[in-house]
């Protein structure tokens, strides 16, 4: 398995892999058009919202958001890993991966940090039956022995791990897996100590690292895994392996603040919850979840820090409700936690205090109220200006108008009035842009096609102009135009470069193949929303038409930044830089001319 699996077999393997055929085999698809759908398999629902395209050879749910080719849909359906899926669907094809030699493949690279997690996991359950003290404390925390073995819950000692594995695993190995750390000598101590354990798991089950938790005072109270090669807090989910294991199909995922909340749920029979690990809840998180489901409950503690950990959540979540996503706001009475709620109250308590929860625009509205109260002229100015803020953030356009509509009902200003201020409001930047990363590849906010007339920015231009080629191969991106624009610098034109070469080399290739192209790729989740983007153009030649004008309209911006840059006060010209503002101005110029 060692070695990388070559670019042209991926290419060859999805030509002769049909995506409706693969999911046909596990989701009963329905034709619809020109598409076949069905109900998602990755979130429950009652009326079809995934579609599966033949021609683009790609699946996208208007539900929870999941997208992609044939060879993403076995990695999310089936769990597994890329290898896996380009393995699977390959033997299906009756075709042998051949691997490039000296290739790192990264699952091979990271086996010893796996196995020496995997290890820990094993020698902290150990200790944890060794341990009356440990024992007694999940007993009164009303954990029995079945949540713990399903959770896999430990005990770390004061000392004896390192003893443990030394016999198969280096001390860089423990330290590179978070297992242990460096001493000014040299050597190296154990991170996690008299603690019970936690392992935290990828989707996959695979436990990437662990969450320690004191049973006596002490600080810090938590402990997790430091940031490694296979552990990343800001994007890890504890409880949702155990939650999509126990559930074969999850309606909603509930999230609460720690571990303890998590597992003692489940001892209580409710196996959909999940916690971040020690941190806000981010983007990375939101997407995560709503891959699997379509509504989301947050739960925060009723207290003065639960208002402030809302407030933020709020603003990551106001950008990501789009289509079917509904995110839910549950506030717990001050001093209860839901570990202690479904122990008092039981599991039907638990139950109807979630349905209570308030949708998250009744949550934002509370929230501005109790920071800017109505009752003034100066207070409802004030909410209004926060909140259409926030509204800005939004993407989802039918959401933002209800939104605008109930903040009229608080403040008594008519819906023109705050659509007046809402377009005073600085477009918001795109969360986790950079620019090194992709960031001009920015998804239009409605998949409205860019004007020519020289109003879109150029992350808004880019990003309309490789939807269109993403989702058109086969129409002619030949004009010179287009091959002028891969010339300029940044990710959006290395991008463009790559999928006019591949389309040079093959005109036939589809969406998907197309796609797997970047899938190593930092941007690799930008391009595939740009894949299923909607797209408001009616006939294939407004198609071309519209890509053809956000790139005259780049190259116009592109012409113009150069001719300022060069011209700019007290700059000196050489013969070379002369040459190319004479050239440039005759470029601009011919761009100008009215067609």
């Amino acid at each position: 398995m060692a070695g990388l699996i070559p670019q042209a077999f991926i290419d060859e393997l999805l030509e002769r892999s049909d995506i409706v055929e693969i999911i046909q085999r596990r989701v009963s698809l329905k034709k619809a058009g020109r598409e076949f759908a069905a109900c998602c398999p990755f979130h429950g629902e009652k009326t079809p919202s995934f579609y599966v395209s033949p021609q683009k050879q790609f699946y996208h749910c208007f539900g929870c958001g999941a997208h992609g080719t044939a060879i993403s849909f076995l990695m999310e359906y089936e769990n597994l890993s890329f290898p896996e899926a380009v393995e699977q669907l390959a033997e299906q094809a009756g075709l042998e991966v051949p691997r490039e030699a000296g290739g790192d493949d990264k699952r091979e690279a990271h086996a010893p940090l796996y196995d020496a997690l995997n290890a820990a996991a094993e020698y902290y359950v150990q200790q944890l039956r060794q341990t009356p003290k440990a024992v007694e404390y999940l007993k009164n925390r009303g954990i029995d022995g079945t949540t713990a073995r399903d959770y896999q819950i430990g005990w770390a000692p004061p000392s004896g791990l390192i003893e443990a594995l030394k016999p198969r695993f280096t001390p860089q190995q423990l330290v590179d897996a978070g297992l242990a750390a460096r001493r000014d000598d040299g050597g190296i101590r154990e991170r996690f100590r008299t603690r019970i354990m936690f392992p935290i798991r990828d989707r996959r089950g695979r436990i990437t690292g662990f969450g320690g938790r004191l049973v006596e005072d002490g600080e810090p109270k938590y402990l997790n895994s430091p940031e490694s090669e296979v552990f990343h807090k800001g994007q890890v989910i504890y409880g949702l392996f155990e939650a999509r294991k126990a559930n074969t199909r999850l309606d909603d995922i509930v999230v609460v603040e720690g571990y303890m909340d998590v597992v003692g749920l489940a001892r209580a029979g409710f196996r959909r919850a999940v916690a971040c690990m020690g941190t806000a809840l981010t983007r990375a998180h939101l997407d995560s979840l709503f891959r699997q489901v379509s509504r989301i409950t947050l739960c925060f503690d009723g207290d003065a820090a639960g208002r402030r950990a809302a407030w933020r959540s709020l603003a990551e979540a106001l950008p990501a409700i789009q289509g079917l996503r509904e995110v839910r706001v549950l506030f717990l009475p001050e001093g209860d936690d839901p570990d202690s709620l479904v122990l008092r109250d039981g599991l039907d308590g638990w139950e109807e205090r979630l349905a209570g929860a308030l949708p998250l625009s009744e949550t934002l509205v509370r929230l501005l109220r109790e920071e800017h109260p109505t009752d003034t002229a100066e207070g409802r100015t004030r909410f209004a200006h926060t909140a259409m803020k926030l509204v800005a953030t939004t993407r989802d356009p039918l959401f933002r108008d209800q939104l605008v509509e109930r903040i009229g009902q608080e403040t008594g200003l008519s819906h023109e009035r705050l659509e007046q201020v809402l377009s005073e409001q600085p477009p918001a930047p795109a969360r986790g842009a950079d620019p090194d990363a992709g960031g001009e590849l920015s998804t239009p906010s409605a998949g409205a096609p860019a004007p020519a007339g020289g109003g879109e920015s150029p992350p808004a231009l880019w990003g309309a102009l490789l939807a269109r080629v993403l989702q058109h191969p086969d129409l002619d991106w030949s004009q010179p135009e287009f091959r002028q624009l891969v010339e300029l610098p940044g990710v959006a034109a290395a991008t463009l470069r790559e999928l006019l070469a591949a389309l040079d080399e093959n005109p036939d290739r589809h969406t998907a193949g197309l796609l797997e192209r970047f899938r190593d790729q930092r941007h690799f989740q930008r391009l595939m929303a740009l894949a299923h983007q909607t797209l408001d153009d009616g006939e294939v030649t407004v198609t071309r038409q519209t890509a053809l004008d956000c790139a005259r309209q780049l190259l116009r911006q592109h012409y113009r930044s150069r001719i300022r840059e060069l011209t700019r006060p007290g700059a000196e010209l050489g013969t070379e830089q002369r040459a190319e503002l004479a050239r440039l101005t005759e470029q601009l110029q011919r761009f100008d001319v009215p067609r």
